[in-house]
């Protein structure tokens, strides 16, 4: 898989996130194991060699997400964000609150993360999220706007997006369900 980093180190490619998508219910022995020396690891080189606060929270909710510690791992991406405000670390920190089943959280930091990098990779989870809540005019118009750039999609993202357009239509077709429906 082609993968492309962001111009700042410290953070993942966007696209490892459609990994943890991807990833079976069980994490393996070894991504526990790796997770937790990688935590070990980057504990000690901020205690010892002088790592940034930054740095430190990202790696950390990066290796917790990986293993399904959703809960650490939001609190790390929280204190990412009193360090660095931006865009990848509230997509990160939206992730989280969606895999803990807290929709209405997800949508609040998907959208400010949406909306300082219009990322298609961004746009997919928020439109995702917004189906889940029930926001079917805004999951709309974000599915708009990914296709609209649907030339910046990468061939993994197709097929999401395809599943994203027809569960948009089936709720259109159900008519308005849940509170947050329009």
């Amino acid at each position: 898989m082609n993968r492309k980093f962001i111009l700042r180190p410290l953070r993942v490619s966007l696209e490892r996130w459609l990994d943890f998508v991807a990833m079976d219910d069980r994490p393996t022995a070894s991504a526990y194991a790796s997770s937790l020396v990688r935590i070990a690891f980057v504990t000690v080189g901020y205690y010892l060699v002088g790592m940034l606060p930054e740095r430190n929270h990202w790696q950390k909710g990066h290796a917790w997400a990986r293993i399904g510690a959703y809960e650490w791992a939001a609190w790390h991406f929280r204190k990412y964000l009193k360090y660095s405000d931006d865009g990848a670390g509230r997509w990160a920190l939206g992730w989280c609150y969606a895999n803990l089943g807290m929709p209405g959280s997800a949508v609040e930091h998907l959208r400010l993360a949406y909306d300082r990098n219009k990322r298609p990779e961004c746009a997919c989870h928020l439109a995702e999220v917004e189906l889940d809540l029930g926001n079917q005019t805004e999951a709309r118009s974000v599915l708009a706007e990914i296709v609209a750039r649907k030339h910046e999609l990468s061939p993994e993202l197709a097929p999401y997006l395809s599943h994203l357009e027809s569960r948009a239509r089936d709720a259109v077709s159900q008519g308005p369900v849940g509170p947050g429906a329009t």
